[in-house]
């Protein structure tokens, strides 16, 4: 989530947020519509305080207010005194006084109404006027969604190191599918980073992902959704809540739709910076989202909003580190980093996707976990070295050192 200034729910393009709240901050690119109450800040101002501003920023709208697209009698409401942020402020204005001229809190109304008009955001302090906007953006949302679509590709290319077995301890037939209302049973490995890859039909196969372990900051939980999601009814997820869910991630690198139709709640942060999720559970989701575009409650007929249930502010807090599978392929750039260790060889051996279910046949066995190194630099400055056909995915703007044959450490923040 490196790039997002703290701010949990994170959207490149437009979004909508219908009914309910967010307990934390909302930054997003483009539009904003809103429905006929949601709260943003319930429980956070958030940890962006813009140059000359004496309040934390919780809601940065890039673009414009949506008027057509809210509730004609929409009430957004900042909570915890804090600021908003509006790029483009067509159509409306901010006042700090009401109709009689009294000082007041501030307010973003429609530019033909009064302080009481409505589609409207209300904060509960005074921000001063020209503080709201027309406002600068602080975050670049091309270049960072541009990076999290590598970091996202960049997860998905982690060695699956989790087997997901039954009640009875015996691993689910993950290669041929699994079967609609499918129970999966988790044990995580302490000390690494444990990755759990699903076809997005195995996902939503899945009515409950149990956990035996639960994860922490130093066992985080990885699962990686390949190819189109559609529709998600989301598992049951017994043995882990809310302090589980910073140390849980879902990422979604090919996905372009994702609605969430029904089950229970999500927790740990939703991943997917190339798709629009709709959501239309009233279920909650515990932890971050990034994603393209937002719909959290769509509106269904006049002054009639779906409920989308509350986003809750748990900020993904952990380190991913990935170990290199197979060699590091050669290549012909003079500026590759070349190995230090004195005990390694150059090695032609193809890398093969590595799984509980596709032991490798050739090349380098897997470390044990103990033996999991804790090296790397920040996934923003990553690149990404894939050995099938030398490709080369620029994720920032340095080039690690990578071994060859020996597996170092992938560190993600």
């Amino acid at each position: 989530m490196a790039g997002n200034l703290g701010f949990g729910t994170i959207v490149e393009q437009n979004a909508v947020l219908g009914t309910t709240e967010t307990e934390g901050t909302v930054a997003v690119g483009g539009n904003l519509a809103f429905g006929p109450g949601y709260n943003v800040g319930l429980h956070t101002a958030g940890s962006y305080t813009a140059p000359g501003d004496s309040r934390p920023t919780a809601l940065l709208v890039g673009g414009h207010l949506d008027a057509a697209g809210s509730d004609p009698n929409g009430v957004l409401r900042m909570l915890n005194q804090s600021y908003v942020k509006i790029g483009d402020l067509t159509g409306f204005h901010a006042l700090d006084t009401d109709s009689n001229g009294a000082s007041v809190f501030t307010r973003v109304v429609p530019a033909t109404g009064g302080y009481d008009s409505t589609p409207r955001i209300e904060l509960t302090t005074a921000q001063p006027v020209g503080s709201v906007g027309p406002a600068t953006m602080p975050i670049d949302f091309p270049a960072l969604f541009a990076a999290y679509r590598e970091r996202a590709a960049a997860i998905a290319a982690c060695p699956e190191n989790v087997v997901l077995d039954d009640a009875q301890g015996r691993p689910l037939p993950q290669q041929s599918g699994f079967a609609p209302g499918t129970s999966g049973y988790i044990t995580l490995t302490p000390g690494r980073t444990n990755v759990l890859k699903l076809s997005a039909s195995d996902l939503n196969n899945l009515s409950e992902l149990s956990f035996r372990t639960q994860p922490d900051a130093s066992t985080p939980f990885v699962v990686v959704v390949s190819g189109q999601v559609g529709d998600w009814h989301t598992p049951n997820t017994p043995g882990v809540s809310g302090p589980q869910a910073p140390y849980m991630l879902w990422d979604f690198p090919d996905a372009t739709t994702i609605t969430i139709t029904g089950g229970d709640t999500v927790e740990g942060t939703i991943y997917a910076p190339s798709a629009t999720l709709t959501d239309l559970d009233p279920s909650n989701i515990e932890g971050d989202i990034a994603v393209k575009s937002l719909v959290a409650g769509p509106r269904t007929g006049p002054g009639t909003w779906t409920n989308a249930g509350e986003i809750h502010n748990f900020p993904f807090a952990a380190d991913l580190d990935c170990q290199e599978v197979g060699p590091t392929p050669t290549t012909s750039s003079p500026t590759t980093t070349p190995s230090t260790s004195p005990s390694t060889t150059p090695s032609t051996t193809p890398l093969h996707p590595t799984s509980p279910h596709h032991p490798p046949t050739t090349g380098p066995t897997k470390p044990s976990a103990s033996q999991l190194p804790q090296t790397g630099g920040q996934l923003g400055s990553l690149t990404w070295l894939a050995a099938v056909g030398g490709l080369l995915i620029a994720g920032g703007a340095a080039l690690l050192g990578l071994r060859r044959r020996l597996p170092r450490g992938r560190h993600m923040a």
